[in-house]
């Protein structure tokens, strides 16, 4: 049994960008004044969870928003080059193959190590949907992946081989325990 939260950057340049004109990914990658007033109170609400390891994308808006977190708890951030963002012209089977590489990771876990996860929202969707789905998670699915709402600074957690069925099975796989919650967010 293992248990992990992923949470998903704050508010990014990118992210709060108008689109009017072009961003270069640079720019764009880095935390505004309310991602980091986000990522704050993410690591106050996330002193009392129990978190054990601090494991971050190498992208800057996920360092930026580990940054409080782990001045919080204490922990130093292990950087996962696999955790990162979808990358342009990367195939939807080469992001499954990377959530499937960090659910192995969790899943070589000792009993009781809790690890928070700073990632990126298509990243966390992926990890969601092919948790439910599996196999049957395809690449026509892709395009409604953006019906699925992902907030900034939005805690997300996952449990693996602890939840059963009504009849007492234990549930295969990952199942997702509460999705995209702020309850540090008083808004």
């Amino acid at each position: 049994m293992s248990r992990a939260l992923l949470l998903r950057h704050g508010e990014s340049v990118h992210n709060a960008h108008s689109r009017t004109e072009a961003l270069s990914e640079e720019a764009g990658d880095r935390l505004t004044e309310r991602g980091r007033e986000q990522a704050e109170a993410a690591a106050r609400g996330l002193s009392e969870h129990g978190v054990t390891q601090l494991w971050t994308s190498p992208l800057r808006r996920a360092t930026e928003t580990a940054e409080p977190i782990e001045a919080a708890l204490g922990l130093e951030p292990l950087i996962l080059p696999y955790v990162s963002e979808l990358s342009n012209g990367e195939s939807f089977e080469g992001l499954v193959a990377r959530v499937r590489q960090l659910k192995a990771a969790l899943e070589d876990l000792e009993v009781g190590e809790l690890p928070l996860v700073v990632g990126h929202g298509i990243f966390i969707r992926f990890f969601l949907l092919d948790s439910i789905l599996g196999d049957e998670f395809a690449p026509p699915m892709a395009a409604g992946i953006w019906n699925l709402a992902s907030q900034n600074c939005g805690l997300s957690t996952f449990s693996h081989g602890e939840v059963h069925d009504p009849g007492g099975t234990q549930v295969p796989g990952w199942t997702c325990l509460s999705w995209m919650q702020r309850p540090w967010d008083p808004a």
